[in-house]
């Protein structure tokens, strides 16, 4: 590797077709290097939706013509590393980055096939059980778990005995219309009217009309539209979730979850964490079965020590202060190769 700057450039997208996950963890990396000094550029397709950093538009080009587009921002920008978080990088293009005169990292989440960048970073609960492949330095599990500071360090929590609101979120977008499916599978649960429920629409929902249909005649339902997530989440006792980036920030928070998979990249997480005790999976949403919908929420409800040991597991798992620690490990490097 040759001289560097101190620029970091990030490749990564965040859209209602493909959702916001990307985006949320790379802006939380974003931040914590800019509190190290670091200068951080966007390269993205979606500057609309990335506010408070300098980002260079990417037109939706073939991969090779990408590629080529991206190099030359690379150079332009005098750029020290490269971070990718995006699906659409196939093995020969991170080989090509990999190959690049800067510090070349891939935030993963799939483990398809061996990786030559420097670095790989997977924060995910599932991560240190893949079996990595490749000569790049792989940083596995939740400790380098990238997440928004307002997650870092939560102090402790105990469980209300008492479960008095519930929560039921689906991401910023709710691509599969799981929303009024499972709002649908409530109204016949025999406590369904104990609790208060609190609903997270997102900020590109498209299915708004039909939620509120399904809600207009309970009071005891409050639909939240682009809510301060983390302050909705310490005001419930318990959650219905879908099994992505909100998983963690439930557990983080210490409030027990039923996940629902909604979408492929869920589904080792929503198994991991039933797994290790933080959270359990109710499967596919296309699949929900009602009746053990009732069963889990009956189990939660009342049964106080169950809630307790999900409450003490999620937080130790997950102590969101994973995007510090790569920001720190990641420039030490870049540094190191100037």
């Amino acid at each position: 590797m040759n001289s560097m700057s101190e620029t970091i450039a990030i490749r990564v997208d965040g859209n209602s077709e493909i959702g916001f996950g990307h985006l949320m963890r790379m802006k939380a990396l974003a931040r914590e290097f800019s509190q190290l000094g670091a200068e951080v550029i966007f390269l993205s397709r979606n500057p609309e939706n990335i506010e408070g950093y300098r980002v260079l538009q990417l037109n939706r080009q073939a991969g090779d013509e990408e590629v080529l587009r991206v190099e030359e921002m690379l150079m332009e920008l005098q750029a020290g590393m490269l971070i990718i978080d995006s699906y659409e990088y196939t093995q020969e293009r991170l080989d090509r980055v990999g190959e690049l005169a800067l510090l070349s990292v891939y935030v993963d989440d799939l483990n398809r096939h061996p990786f030559d960048t420097d670095f790989v970073i997977n924060g995910n609960l599932y991560a240190p059980g893949l079996d990595y492949r490749g000569r790049a330095r792989f940083l596995l599990g939740t400790k380098y778990l990238l997440m928004r500071e307002e997650f870092a360090g939560v102090p402790p929590r105990l469980p209300n005995r008492d479960v008095e609101q519930g929560l039921i979120t689906f991401g910023a977008a709710d691509m599969e219309n799981v929303t009024p499916g499972v709002l649908r599978a409530l109204k016949s649960y025999g406590h369904f009217k104990d609790l208060h429920w609190y609903v997270v629409i997102g900020p590109v929902f498209r299915n708004l009309a039909e939620i509120a249909a399904v809600v207009k005649d309970f009071p005891h339902v409050t639909l939240h539209h682009s809510p301060a997530i983390k302050d909705l989440i310490d005001f419930c006792d318990i959650s219905i979730s879908a099994a992505g980036s909100t998983t963690y920030e439930l557990a983080a928070c210490g409030v027990p979850a039923l996940l629902i998979v909604a979408a492929d990249n869920q589904l080792r997480l929503a198994r991991e964490a039933e797994r290790q005790g933080m959270a359990i999976n109710l499967g596919w949403y296309h699949e929900l079965d009602v009746a053990r919908l009732y069963a889990a929420l009956d189990n939660l409800i009342f049964n106080y020590e169950l809630r307790v040991k999900m409450v003490m597991n999620g937080q130790e798992l997950i102590d969101g202060r994973g995007a510090g620690r790569v920001a720190a490990i990641l420039l030490d490097e870049m540094w190191k190769n100037k």
